[in-house]
């Protein structure tokens, strides 16, 4: 191989045939620069590599940290709602119970409405019944009244209405003489014009009553007032039965001094015959009263 000197520096140059590299060329040095290279590109792609996965990572816990929070949101809206459902059936539960005690106390008074509203039908009944009882004893009163207005004229009689009953009164001094039980003539006529009409009231029942003053008897062939009054009551329950009444139908009684009407001793000697109301015209008894008929 021929050497060449370098003109420029004097180093001599070694110059070897065409295609192969010089004598003395750095091997080594572009080695060691490949394989830098190549660990470079191979730790560059490593590291991106591990980005790439350590970003994917993060992202993908993201991701879970987000999942986790809507499912936790989700399930605390599940509790809540869980929570307001039981509330709410908890208030429907009381409404239910409040609406059914509401209920209860409406049919127990729609209950005694019905019951008063019975009630006051039967209480119209009976004042109906009343109304018509009363404007029976009216018209009872009005007939005997036309019966015997001669005698009420005369003040012989008097026709009223007293304890419920159709009372007809005699003044004592028209039937009796004083401190007697016998009954004058002009008085038999009297009771006898009276019975005559009672007589046609079928089925009535009359009580004949003696009253008196409160002046004592004195020489007197009854005891006391009391039996005097009998005694009258009797006499005339035994003169209207010669007028034609049915005995059946009169029920003698004196009471004496103890009926007094007023103060005037004059108006309390006399003699009343009540009409008995008949068994109709009574209000009927209790349940717990009334009592089976005894059989025959």
């Amino acid at each position: 191989m021929a050497v060449k000197r370098d003109e420029t520096d004097g180093e001599v140059v070694s110059r070897g045939k065409p295609g192969k590299p010089p004598r003395g060329f750095p091997w080594r040095l572009w080695l060691f620069a490949i394989f830098m290279l190549a660990g470079a590109v191979a730790g560059g792609w490593f590291t991106w590599q591990y980005r790439s996965q350590a970003k994917v990572a993060s992202e993908a816990h993201e991701s879970c940290v987000k999942d986790l929070g809507k499912t936790a949101a989700i399930a605390t809206d599940k509790s809540k709602v869980a929570e307001d459902a039981t509330k709410r059936a908890t208030e429907c539960e009381g409404e239910r119970v409040k609406d059914a005690a509401s209920k209860k106390q409406l049919e127990g008074q729609l209950t005694q409405l019905s019951t008063n509203l019975n009630a006051s039908k039967e209480e119209l009944a009976t004042l109906r019944a009343q109304r018509a009882e009363t404007e029976k004893r009216i018209a009872a009163i009005e007939d005997i009244q036309k019966h015997f207005a001669k005698m009420i004229d005369t003040g012989q009689l008097k026709v009223t209405a007293r304890r419920g009953s159709l009372v007809i009164s005699l003044p004592s001094e028209v039937l009796f003489p004083s401190g007697s039980a016998d009954v004058s003539e002009k008085g038999q006529i009297a009771i006898i014009e009276i019975g005559v009409t009672l007589k046609k009231l079928v089925d009535r029942r009359f009580i004949v009553v003696g009253h008196t003053d409160d002046v004592p008897l004195k020489n007197s062939v009854f005891k006391d007032n009391w039996e005097l009054s009998t005694a009258r009551a009797l006499m005339v329950t035994r003169t209207l039965v010669k007028a034609g009444m049915d005995p059946k139908n009169l029920i003698p009684a004196g009471v004496g001094e103890y009926d007094p009407l007023n103060k005037d001793r004059a108006k309390n000697r006399r003699i009343e015959i009540a009409l008995m109301p008949a068994i109709n015209e009574l209000p009927p008894l209790p349940a717990s009263l009334q009592q089976e008929a005894p059989k025959p």
